[in-house]
């Protein structure tokens, strides 16, 4: 399995310069979206390590590989209340991803209220691992699904889905917690969407552009739960939004995503979180 920590870890090799290794134990079809996201996140964190997250925008370029890959981060501006930085990832001469992130201080002056309440789900023990279920069935699961144990809440649509990360599910660090929101934002709204699609079986989507608002740090809370959504199809694209909670009720970050519609020319072996 991954573990969270390390597999997005950077490394400076030059000012506003750094290297990572993307990890194969984060395959979904290939890198996924978010976890590059998060890789880059990690970057923009060298950079303003003072401060926490507050959003991410990003835009994937191109299609990665496992392995190495190369950063480069620019801080756009800082002001006593809020910072700007850029971030880019590149492997191989090609550029994979673009994005902008906003930091602000730790206790930021303003209020601190969500207007929307946590929907409501029975608890994540009440329910079957997702893993468990897809192997009984003898579908394909990717190595992702070590990483992440997923329960999804029986429903019309899988919307609700209480995620844990493995083998360390919670975080101090506030970068490493909106990790876990931006990959499980990216992650879960294609399977929400999917079993929306005409012709699902001969349909993937690519991840074009992921925002994230990260709202509150989720803290020792180790079960997140993921109302994830499909909003529209059209001109070859899907979107779709997902919002994070803690088990205890608290909105921890709230993000939207379009992705690229391909049609293949034969069924693939999908599961949920592909």
């Amino acid at each position: 399995m991954g573990n969270l920590a390390s597999d997005t870890e950077v490394e400076p090799v030059a000012p506003g310069r750094f290297a990572a290794t993307l990890s194969a134990d984060w395959q979904l079809v290939g890198p996924n979206g978010g976890y590059l996201a998060a890789v880059a996140l990690r970057a923009g964190q060298r950079l303003a390590d003072r401060y926490r997250p507050a959003s991410m925008s990003c835009q994937f370029l191109a299609p990665a590989r496992f392995g190495r890959v190369e950063l480069a981060g620019t801080v756009l501006r800082v002001t006593e209340r809020a910072t700007a930085l850029r971030v880019a990832m590149f492997q191989g001469g090609d550029q994979l991803l673009e994005a902008q992130v906003w930091a602000t201080p730790e206790h930021p002056a303003g209020p601190a209220v969500a207007w929307h309440e946590m929907p409501a789900a029975p608890g994540p023990d009440r329910l079957p691992d997702l893993k468990d279920r897809l192997s009984a069935a003898g579908a394909w699961v990717p190595r992702w699904h070590d990483s992440v144990t997923l329960r999804v809440v029986p429903g019309p649509a899988p919307e609700l889905t209480w995620a844990r990360f493995r083998p360390v599910p919670a975080f101090g660090d506030p970068w490493l917690d909106a990790c876990r929101a931006l990959i499980l934002v990216d992650s879960l709204q294609w399977p929400a969407i999917r079993v929306l699609m005409p012709d699902r079986d001969r349909t993937l989507a690519l991840t074009t552009h992921l925002a994230v608002t990260f709202h509150r740090d989720a803290g020792d809370a180790e079960w997140l739960l993921v109302d994830a959504r499909g909003t529209a199809a059209a001109h070859g694209f899907v979107g779709g939004t997902a919002a994070v909670w803690s088990d205890d009720g608290r909105l921890i970050a709230a993000g939207q995503q379009q992705m690229l519609l391909h049609q293949l020319s034969r069924p693939a072996a999908f599961s949920r979180g592909s």
